[in-house]
């Protein structure tokens, strides 16, 4: 991305699993994510959650991403 002239505004990743639990090691996460990307922390946001039991997802046999992102032309 940056070397075609955009860098990021800002990112908001939802990561829905039951297990691993991944609240203690979101700070880690979004520390990574942002040097992956060459963007300052403030403009990343993870979130994670359950999904309760149902479905797919709750019975601990997928795991989805939701991942919206704004990149900005420099």
């Amino acid at each position: 991305m940056h070397e075609v002239g955009y860098e990021l505004g800002n990112l908001d990743a939802t990561l829905i699993l039951q297990r691993p639990k991944l609240s203690p090691h979101k700070e880690a996460i979004r520390a990574n994510l942002s040097s992956l990307l060459g963007a300052d922390p403030s403009v990343v946001n993870l979130k994670v959650k359950t999904h309760e039991k149902v479905d797919r997802l709750g019975e601990n046999r997928s795991i989805a991403a939701h991942t919206v992102v704004l990149l900005m032309k420099k």
